[in-house]
């Protein structure tokens, strides 16, 4: 019986990891493909007689500063980023409401049906996409394919959902939670990884309608696995279903306005300060990412399609495989705050090595600094799991969608407004200023670690201290 058990156990995982695999390929080939386009969409205002035809392997830039061609490249950086700004806005806004109502009712229906929703959503996203890039409808049509992907949950449903369902099926206890959390993390990863890697070739042989076209197909293999796997939410697990909005709010903010009575490990201020190192993360992150895209293909890096997909693969596989196993290794020495401050400081001096990069060595060695920076995520995630209940799961994942659609729209919206209002003056400042919010998360990743040794010193904890629960 035990052994059928860890069987049906090991099953529901290889499930979750085959699905957000397969997802985050998926959305990664489509990602690129309309970031690639819509870069090239506005080049076309400046070559009418030379419209683009729907692929290319040419970079699109000129490294000669005091060229025409270059100055338009600057105009086209600057166009292109607020068109990333709209599109960050129309996807987030809804996304704000869809994420926190997914994630809180998932505690009652269980987490499979919003899987299945957010899957949709991009599927409608794609498909629609690839009829508008075949026929060359207006670029800003692409915010209306992303709006339906915002109120349909899009990647945070994702990512919050297979999060708890690795919190259904494990304990808060020892170590196992973190670790298979981290896994999960990894293949998504590499999921998102082979796609980057996967588009520019797709982009080079097929053109953009035929990127975006596979990527609507793949989403549909997620949808084929999820028919397949049980649900996660045991019954006795799921709390009764609750339509007062009210009181779905009162649920959400409950962990950073009361202490949990029956678990002392459990504190308001464990939660705010963990919830504040989230956000000094993953803002940058995410506002990192919506320019990253354009900061390479422009001078002096002026990488295409097929360099971007080589160079972010390379980037994310490296990282994904020292995190995995640098994260197993890092456990027998750290706790989950100590390997998240490893993580968070090094991502504040790659951000600025990336921002000074002159050359693509330095872009490289910048990108080789921060290889361990996305472990502090999942390290905030289990540290905040843990200190949760089990029928609670829900409800905080959905508070932390909520912070991540919040993060991802502020982040980008100001990512891709920095960066288009600096851009013809220094190209790196976005950087720089993403590196003070990650050096802000490193001090908040202190006090936690500091908090803990006095704890394990004996000192008695005084009211608004924080520990780590490992």
């Amino acid at each position: 019986m035990e052994s059928e058990s860890m069987l049906r156990y090991r099953l529901k995982i290889g499930h979750i990891c085959g699905m957000m695999f397969t997802f985050s390929f998926a959305y990664s080939v489509g990602s690129y493909s309309y970031g690639e386009y819509g870069h090239e969409a506005f080049w076309s205002i400046f070559r009418p007689k030379n419209h683009f035809k729907n692929h290319t392997l040419k970079s699109l830039c000129d490294t000669n500063t005091s060229s025409e061609e270059y100055r338009n490249e600057q105009i086209v950086q600057s166009m292109v980023s607020r068109w990333s700004t709209y599109m960050s806005l129309a996807q987030g806004l809804p996304l704000i409401i869809s994420s926190g109502l997914f994630c809180s009712l998932s505690d009652s229906m269980g987490r499979k049906p919003f899987v299945l929703v957010s899957l949709i959503g991009i599927f409608l996203k794609t498909f629609f996409m690839t009829v508008a890039v075949n026929l060359n409808w207006n670029i800003y049509s692409f915010l209306a394919f992303v709006f339906i992907d915002g109120c349909c949950g899009t990647w945070v449903i994702q990512l919050a959902m297979s999060m708890a369902m690795v919190s259904d099926l494990t304990t808060a206890e020892g170590k196992s939670r973190s670790f298979l959390i981290t896994v999960v993390g990894f293949f998504i990863s590499l999921g998102y990884a082979s796609g980057s890697f996967a588009s520019g070739f797709i982009v080079e042989r097929l053109g953009y309608g035929w990127s975006l076209g596979i990527s609507s197909i793949v989403i549909m293999v997620p949808m084929f696995l999820l028919c397949f796997m049980e649900e996660t939410l045991s019954e006795n697990k799921k709390v009764n279903l609750n339509c007062d909005l009210k009181s779905h709010f009162k649920n959400l903010v409950q962990f950073y306005v009361e202490d949990d009575p029956i678990n002392p490990e459990s504190s308001k201020w464990k939660y705010i300060l963990c919830l504040s190192v989230f956000v000094c993360i993953l803002l940058p992150r995410l506002g990192a990412f919506s320019v990253e895209l354009y900061y390479v293909m422009d001078s002096p890096f002026c990488f295409n399609p097929l360099k971007i997909g080589i160079f972010q693969t390379i980037n994310r596989l490296v990282s994904e495989f020292l995190i995995l196993f640098g994260i197993k290794i890092m456990q027998y020495k750290l706790d989950d705050a100590a390997i998240a401050f490893v993580g968070t400081f090094t991502s504040a001096i790659s951000f600025v090595v990336i921002g000074s990069a002159s050359s693509i060595g330095i872009l490289f060695a910048g990108t080789a600094v921060g290889v361990l920076g996305m472990c502090a995520i999942p390290m905030i995630r289990a540290i905040l799991s843990k200190m949760t209940p089990a029928h609670k799961q829900g409800t905080m994942y959905a508070g932390i969608a909520i912070v991540e659609t919040i993060c991802g729209c502020v982040g980008s919206v100001t990512g891709s407004s920095i960066y288009a209002a600096t851009v013809d003056v220094y190209r790196g400042i976005v950087f720089y200023v993403f590196s003070v919010f990650l050096l802000l998360a490193s001090g908040l990743l202190i006090l936690l670690m500091v908090s803990r040794r006095r704890q394990r010193t004996g000192y008695q904890q005084l009211q608004g201290t924080c520990s780590v629960v490992t």
